[in-house]
């Protein structure tokens, strides 16, 4: 065997090429793929963890948690309270006035309201918007296009109170059907105060 591998210098270099290989590999298993794969474990393991930490605070939530020493009281229903009461009764109070011209009205130009109050009552309705059933007073057309038109109470036709209506020119055929003292449905949104209420962004329809 000896003579065989004198002969023969590649096998004698296999013979020592493979087992330093083969111990290589076996160094290279130990530091590098064995720590890649435990690398690679941890960090599946990890992943697990942290789906579970996502899961839980929903388990958590539809889960009630008790201890033997304690317990739960079901929820209170809540009650009516008076500031509740006043602010469905404000809230009643100002769809009517947004469906109702001639309260909306008197509402502003109420004798007992300060400035403060008038003042405050603007800036809660400005940009509201409105639905009113009133009669149609005069109807003027600006350079711009505009329509500008005066509306009445419906059934105080000379009742000083009026509010102006704003209507793009698209309303123009609309408008010049109806003559003055036509009872109208006018809807739009409440833009300023000044002498009225002026109203913009108009549509009209003949009331029924």
């Amino acid at each position: 065997m000896l003579e065989i591998i004198q002969q023969n210098p590649l096998v004698s270099l296999a013979l020592v090429i493979i087992p330093a290989i083969a111990a290589a590999w076996k160094i290279f298993d130990t530091l590098y793929v064995k720590p890649r794969d435990f690398r690679i474990s941890v960090l599946e393991k990890n992943l697990d963890e942290l789906k579970k930490e996502f899961q839980r605070p929903e388990q958590i939530q539809f889960t009630p948690q008790r201890t033997n020493n304690e317990f739960t009281p079901e929820p209170k229903l809540p009650t009516l309270q008076t500031d509740s009461v006043q602010n469905i009764e404000a809230l009643s109070q100002s769809t009517t006035l947004l469906n109702d011209m001639v309260s909306f009205y008197k509402s502003w130009k109420d004798a007992a309201l300060t400035e403060l109050q008038r003042s405050h009552f603007e800036k809660s309705y400005t940009g509201q918007k409105i639905l009113w059933r009133a009669r149609l007073g005069d109807v003027t057309e600006e350079k711009d296009g505009l329509l500008w038109t005066s509306l009445m109470p419906e059934s105080e036709p000379t009742h000083a109170a009026h509010v102006v209506a704003v209507f793009d020119s698209k309303h123009k055929e609309a408008l010049l059907i109806l003559r003055k003292g036509d009872v109208v449905t006018v809807s739009g949104v409440i833009d300023r105060f000044f002498l009225s209420p002026l109203i913009r962004d108009c549509t009209i329809s003949r009331g029924v």
